[in-house]
């Protein structure tokens, strides 16, 4: 027995360490990264994957484990334009976290912000990084990395209005959790930074053939020079980066203002910046699943981001604009159905995402319709406001009123032109307006911080409606969410948490 349990215990030894020879080689499939930029194809896919967390932006939960950006949660939720919906109050519960405002530091919305801005951020630094070296035609290598400047940009405007202080990641060497947070005003300033770089060099949207549709674009990077600007109080700035937006002729804002928001649209003359998506079905995210998460249960959506009450009231008696944000129980639809809102808590869903007949492919709601993350007419209710504040009443009023002519379809007895010229209330109605016009497009909860009113609207919002939604804004607080609290662990404590959190 015992020459037995020698033997056992020998082969036993000699069967671990030759598998531990054989499990432990290098893995074949795996890329050094000096080997993964040599050819301008290598260059091209890398531009193409810093794009990707642009499609990530919408839906980040579930059986997929993707992550995203979180922007019908921050934005729209967090808002008084819509409450979460879903199944129950605890059906996604960090959408009911950042409702109610009361947003553990381990909240998935903010978790998945982070870490979906931040892959973006090193994808775009991996590209500045490498494709210098790579010998390929000079022109197209300059397009490209006054692309990944752009979207470095974009990815860090996110992450500072968000959470205010964020490290500021220039090199694909570092990681988030590895460097102190820096203050807000220096992120800014390299974002200027990187979309004035950009903008130098970007062609124009009229440049790119139909196969480059979607890359930043000469304008993309003006408007958001602009709004980076509007977000600094500088409003001459942002006048003047509008404005030049307004003024390249490359743009117009579509006659058909629902139309745009359909796949039909996804050429719109108004389009400055969009996420794209496949226009095909596929693997899930290949495709805008937003179109499932504002569908309704009724139709084999799952009936989030309902549009309040209040938000419908904001309207003025006859705009068409209304029924092509909302829709309620009974409403004729696009495609000739009549709609079946399920078990919305408002009553209403968002039109903006509704998926026509027309539009499914093999019956499902995953059209790969893209996300409008800039437009014309965005820009002129911006460059409205910018104009008012800096004593340009005309040139406000002038734009304020080219939105309202558009959304009038032609029907004079309704939505008038606006001739008030004090500041004061000129400025109310450009936000006001700015409301409707955006409405449900990802604006509203980061336009009231920014305009310095969050706590007091969301709060009276609380009081109007009886509701604990928004009562428990904490002004100094919660204009900013919580740092996620695995990224201040992975740190080791290098990463502060927000105050309040």
């Amino acid at each position: 027995m015992k020459r037995v349990s020698y033997f056992i215990c020998t082969l036993l030894c000699w069967m671990i360490l030759g598998c531990e020879d054989i499990l432990e080689k290098e893995p074949l499939a795996l890329i050094d990264i000096s080997n993964a930029y040599i050819s301008p194809s290598d260059a091209a896919r890398a531009v193409t994957a810093a794009y990707h967390p642009l499609q990530a932006n919408n839906w980040c939960c579930g059986a997929w484990g993707n992550s995203g950006f979180m922007h019908w949660v921050l934005a729209n939720v967090a808002s008084d334009d819509t409450e979460k919906g879903g199944e129950s109050g605890s059906d996604q519960l960090y959408a009911q976290q950042v409702s109610l405002f009361n947003i553990p530091a381990d909240n998935d919305a903010t978790r998945f912000a982070w870490s979906s801005q931040y892959i973006g951020v090193r994808r775009a630094n991996l590209v500045l990084d490498n494709v210098p070296d790579i010998e390929m035609d000079a022109a197209l290598k300059e397009r490209y990395l006054a692309e990944a400047k752009f979207l470095r940009a974009w990815y860090y405007i996110n992450l500072v209005k968000t959470f205010g202080d964020v490290p500021l990641i220039l090199s694909s060497e570092m990681e988030s959790y590895e460097m102190t947070r820096t203050p807000k005003q220096q992120v800014y300033d390299q974002i200027i930074k990187d979309l004035q770089e950009a903008e130098a060099v970007l062609p124009l949207a009229s440049e790119y053939t139909s196969s480059d549709r979607g890359r930043a674009t000469k304008g993309a990077a003006q408007a958001y020079l602009g709004k980076v600007y509007l977000y600094l109080n500088d409003f001459p700035m942002a006048e003047q980066w509008f404005g030049t937006v307004i003024n390249s002729n490359e743009y117009a804002l579509d006659p058909n203002y629902f139309d745009m928001f359909l796949r039909a649209g996804e050429n719109s003359t108004e389009h400055i910046f969009q996420a794209q998506f496949h226009n095909d079905q596929g693997a899930q995210p290949a495709n805008n699943q937003l179109n499932i998460v504002f569908g309704s249960r009724a139709r084999n959506g799952w009936g989030f981001n309902c549009p309040t009450q209040d938000f419908v009231d904001a309207f003025e008696e006859g705009d068409p604009r209304l029924n092509h944000t909302v829709y309620k129980e009974g409403d004729l639809m696009p495609d000739g159905l009549t709609a079946n809102v399920g078990n919305t808590p408002t009553g209403y869903l968002n039109k903006k995402y509704y998926v026509p007949e027309y539009e499914r492919v093999g019956g499902a709601l995953q059209p790969g319709r893209d996300d409008i993350y800039m437009r014309l007419g965005k820009v002129l209710l911006w460059y409205a406001e910018a104009a008012n504040e800096n004593g340009n009443t005309q040139a406000a009023l002038n734009a304020l009123n080219m939105i309202r002519e558009r959304a009038r379809e032609g029907n004079p007895d309704i939505l008038p032109a606006i001739t008030e010229t004090n500041q004061d209330a000129l400025r109310e109605i450009i936000w006001q307006e700015q409301r409707v016009e955006f409405g449900q497009e990802f604006e509203r909860f980061f336009e009231l911080v920014r305009q310095g009113r969050a706590g007091q609207v969301l709060r009276a919002y609380a009081e109007k409606y009886n509701t604990a939604k928004g009562s428990g804004f904490r002004d100094g607080v919660n204009e900013i969410f919580p740092i996620p609290q695995s990224e201040i662990s992975l740190s080791g404590g290098l990463l502060e948490q927000n105050p309040g959190y």
